[in-house]
């Protein structure tokens, strides 16, 4: 490796712009012997987080600079519109090129982007081995352990020796540095031609394809060449079936500290495996989609949507608000009376509502990540609403109190002080108990608590809130006979 190479092997903050400006230098004077070193000593993942400072035929003349192994690796860390946008200007025969280097579900995930006709013509020039292999996973719905297992993995019999199943590996290691490299070519073993980075495990199966155990290659290593394999694997223990949610595989996964975990059907038969790498992909998606979720807007990065898809994507929440705020404002029509004759209620009322909301959504989010991470179940559901409704209360008392004590000092008038005090604590108890049992109850009736919670539970404290200190307000008065 050069210099060049060197130098910029590695993305950083700092050598980010010089990189960009590099690579755009090397384009414009089209010296290409010298741009494909400096593109090569880049991963993948770091061209991929440059691609937007590129313009169109500069992308160009990058992907024409780049090895086949290289542009694959590329399209798999592009996001959806990138990837369409590439495909636009390339043919079929192209994009098969590209996608011959990938696993099965990294093609699955593409093909899936693709129109039907594209991905027929690119399916028929597998052989049928691998394509039927391809097919498998697209069966399956986006989001499920289906979607996400690859069909290349290492699968040897329980008689076989450690000898054999290291001789297997070395003829994998042959293929994949293109001594026996064919169009996809079918062997004993449902593994792919050129990509063997993710094969930590051997899986053991019996004459059925049954799953049985595994075997780390570390172990293969170290023990005698004679023994075989069902002496030597780790019976198999954890296991999620092809139609499991994305979800409980990331948990699964982080629970069990997994590398890989083997996917089967309902008679036990082996079909694939789901790596580190795809769940790591699906924890950040899970966790963006419930965060924007909370907010309303889509999921795609700004930069990349248009104008007009951004105010379609937020609308909707922005019409549910709309109509729930119209709802706590009608509330506040019952007590005319009582805001005509001491008319700073009115800005005070905006104070409770909006502690109310502060504290709801703080509940609100602790909630929906409790639930997203599977934190909890029928034995702690009443300690987590119990928590969340002290938390909520204590806050709300201390925050009432220094409220109370503000507003006194600017009115000298006891009761209105005493009026935001309790209403303060009162709303921040419902906004406690809203935060904390509204995602549940979604959750329970199956609506995605992330996306509907956040309205409805604020406006369900904004109800209460106003309610209680303007009816206390009300009640003081015709007790008082004023504040």
């Amino acid at each position: 490796m050069n210099s060049t190479e060197k130098k910029f092997h590695l993305l950083t903050k700092d050598n980010y712009p010089r990189i960009v400006a590099l690579l755009r230098r090397l384009a414009k004077g089209r010296r290409f012997s010298l741009m494909q070193r400096a593109l090569h000593a880049l991963h993948p993942t770091s061209l991929a987080l440059l691609w937007d400072s590129f313009d169109e035929s500069e992308r160009e003349i990058i992907l024409g600079q780049l090895s086949s192994d290289y542009a694959a690796e590329l399209l798999t860390e592009l996001g959806t519109d990138e990837r369409t946008a590439i495909f636009r200007s390339k043919d079929t025969g192209w994009i098969f090129d590209r996608l011959e280097e990938l696993q099965t579900d990294d093609i699955a995930e593409i093909l899936r982007e693709l129109s039907p006709r594209d991905t027929n013509f690119i399916l028929r020039r597998f052989d049928k081995n691998y394509t039927g292999k391809i097919k498998e996973i697209l069966k399956y719905p986006e989001g499920s352990a289906g979607a996400m297992m690859t069909s290349d993995f290492l699968a040897v019999s329980r008689q076989a020796t450690v000898k054999s199943i290291i001789s297997q590996f070395q003829k994998l290691v042959k293929q994949s540095t293109g001594a026996e490299k064919k169009n996809k070519v079918t062997t004993a073993t449902p593994i792919s031609h050129s990509r063997i980075d993710d094969l930590q495990f051997t899986f053991v199966v019996d004459r059925e394809n049954k799953f049985l155990g595994y075997i780390p290659l570390r172990k293969l290593i170290l023990e005698k060449s004679s023994r075989k394999a069902y002496e030597i694997m780790q019976p198999a223990q954890v296991m999620v079936t092809p139609d499991q949610d994305q979800e409980a595989v990331a948990k699964i996964f982080k629970d069990y500290n997994l590398l890989s975990l083997p996917v089967v059907d309902s008679r036990g038969i082996l079909l694939g495996q789901i790596t580190v790498d795809d769940v790591v992909d699906v924890l950040e998606e899970e966790a963006t989609e419930d965060i924007l979720r909370l907010g309303g807007v889509t999921q795609d990065a700004p930069h990349a949507q248009s104008l007009g898809r951004m105010a379609r994507g937020r609308l909707p929440w922005l019409a549910i608000n709309l109509g729930t705020q119209v709802i706590a404002a009608w509330v506040v029509t019952f007590f005319d009376e009582t805001l005509s004759k001491v008319i700073i209620l009115a800005p005070l009322m905006t104070v409770i509502g909006g502690q109310g909301g502060n504290a709801t959504m703080q509940s609100v989010t602790v909630v929906v990540r409790s639930l997203a991470l599977g934190q909890i179940n029928s034995q702690n559901i009443f300690k987590v609403i119990v928590k969340e409704v002290g938390v909520c209360s204590l806050n709300g008392a201390l925050i009432g109190l220094v409220a109370a004590s503000v507003v006194f000092v600017y009115t000298q008038r006891p009761l209105i002080a005493l009026c935001m005090l309790i209403g303060m604590v009162c709303n921040t108890f419902v906004a406690g108990l809203a935060g904390a049992m509204l995602p549940l109850g979604l959750r329970l009736i199956r609506i995605d608590p992330a996306l509907a919670s956040g309205p409805i539970a604020t406006t369900f404290t904004d109800i209460c809130g106003f309610s209680v200190f303007l009816g206390v307000a009300t009640a003081m008065m015709h007790r008082f006979g004023g504040l």
